[in-house]
């Protein structure tokens, strides 16, 4: 008896050591299978396929904001994904356009032209991201975006009557060799008006022009005061030098910006005065001619502004002065380089400064108000 009761028991140890040893391997291959499916689950291929449903969901239900968001988060899951780059563009130009839509101010056209703009960098940066040239999938988004946001800015530019601008003076005076090896003062800066209205459109396209005339102002040679001093044959080191780029004034009205510089230099006591101000049109940012502000064809424009010049040297005495030197200076000009401004008060002035060779010998400018007789034009 006893001997058939510890074969029993032998019995049941080893089939409970199976059913443990089963267990343990079951337990195993369930852990296995969990990691494989969380592993699997978190594969970047399948995280990028979830947000995109996501975001697909978002757009689809028209939440632009929210839809805009999950694709830029799905940008960085497995790489560069088309897809996801397409969804971000796609968002961004629907919120553009829900914008666009109920803009009824220019605060809020110029929100939409910001985001328009966002998709046209949105596109640029995705074409490049996809170092495929032939893939041209975002250049229909980005020209819908681009003629919508150009639409807006003409219709924003189109609400300006007049624009606010600043002028920032860049001082670079100093004291400069000259011949004989002593130094002598020179004060030369340049006056940069600079457009600072934070809605309109053109603002960086008038600054830009502005800012290239001050650079190239400095970088032209002729300007250098060491090449001034020498070439005026200055040796005193107390002797006068002045070179700069002055703003006199700044108009804008009816639709125009005109800033009113002058290059004044006066080196060892001879001064000149050369008018050099230019005038924008807000509608475009485009710079205007005396032509454009006239409407007068090149032939009508040269009898105007010769009219005008010889009325006015006649009424103001100065009888020394040829008209067969005014009809020179008249015709031996393009008719866009006559120089003019617009004074504070919105009159329009012909300007006659020493660059003009009957009154070169001069050291002040002449400012000869413009009426224009619709009559004269026939």
């Amino acid at each position: 008896m006893e001997e058939k009761k510890s074969d029993v028991s032998a019995a049941g140890g080893q089939k409970s050591g199976k059913l443990k040893k089963y267990a343990a391997i079951i337990l195993i291959l369930l852990l296995a299978g969990a990691g494989y499916a969380w592993y699997s689950y978190n594969l970047p291929e399948k995280r990028l396929a979830r947000a995109l449903e996501e975001a697909d969901a978002l757009l689809e239900a028209k939440n632009y904001e929210e839809a805009s968001a999950a694709y830029e988060q799905a940008e960085g899951i497995n790489g560069v994904s088309p897809e996801a780059l397409e969804g971000h563009i796609l968002s961004e130009l629907y919120r553009a356009d829900g914008l666009a839509a109920k803009a009824s101010d220019i605060p809020s056209r110029a929100q939409a032209c910001e985001c328009y703009g966002q998709v046209v960098r949105l596109c640029d940066e995705a074409a490049a991201a996809l170092e495929d040239p032939s893939d041209e999938r975002f250049a229909q988004p980005r020209a819908d975006a681009d003629a919508k946001r150009t639409a807006l800015q003409e219709e924003i530019a189109a609400a300006y009557d007049k624009v606010e601008c600043y002028v920032e003076k860049e001082d670079r005076s100093g004291s400069f060799l000259i011949p004989g090896g002593n130094e002598a003062a020179c004060t030369q800066y340049f006056d940069l008006a600079v457009v600072n209205d934070q809605y309109y459109p053109y603002a960086d396209r008038i600054n830009e022009s502005l800012q290239q005339q001050k650079d190239d102002y400095f970088a032209d040679p002729e300007n250098d005061p060491s090449s001034l001093l020498a070439k005026a044959g200055v040796v005193d080191k107390d002797a006068v030098c002045r070179d700069y780029v002055g703003v006199e004034g700044t108009y804008s009205g009816q639709g125009l910006l005109c800033i009113r510089m002058a290059h004044v230099r006066n080196i060892g006591g001879t001064q000149s005065n050369d008018y050099c101000g230019r005038t924008f049109r807000l509608s475009d940012g485009g710079e205007v001619s005396l032509g454009d502000l006239t409407g007068k064809t090149d032939i009508s424009l040269r009898r105007f502004v010769r009219r005008a010049i010889w009325s006015w040297l006649q009424q103001e005495g100065y009888t020394e002065i040829l008209k067969s030197d005014v009809e020179d200076y008249v015709e031996d000009r393009r008719a866009d380089e006559y120089k003019f401004c617009i004074r504070d008060d919105g009159t329009l002035c012909l300007v006659i400064d020493q660059s003009v060779p009957f009154f070169a010998d001069r050291q002040q400018t002449l400012e000869i108000p413009l009426e224009i007789d619709e009559d004269q034009e026939q």
